[in-house]
């Protein structure tokens, strides 16, 4: 019998993730300001993004995403939503956002 382990992994995603690290400066609708976080990954439908800030799922998001040194990401702005926020071991906040609208910054 094969287990799962001897399968070789196969990406189900249709856009797949690009990792990179980048300064994405983000706000929802009760922001006073921008806020600075670290972007982790992103894909052409999401981003992932490390904050100090816990958000709530289906938090509205807007993002303005500075190129990175490597030019793997141009800048952009950006609206989505939170589809997940969990704590990591640097005492910080992985939010997952689902990009709604991209544009050239």
């Amino acid at each position: 019998m094969t287990s799962f382990s001897d399968k070789p992994f196969r990406e189900k995603r249709l856009f797949p993730r690009i990792v990179t690290q980048c300064q994405v400066l983000y706000r929802t609708p009760e922001s006073k300001g921008w806020n600075v976080a670290r972007l982790v990954d992103f894909s052409a439908i999401g981003m992932r993004i490390e904050c100090d800030e816990l958000l709530l799922l289906e938090t509205p998001l807007f993002l303005q995403v500075k190129p990175c040194d490597d030019k793997v990401i141009p800048a952009i702005s950006a609206e989505g939503r939170v589809v997940r926020c969990e704590p990591n071991a640097n005492l910080r906040y992985e939010i997952a956002c689902k990009l709604t609208k991209v544009s050239p910054a």
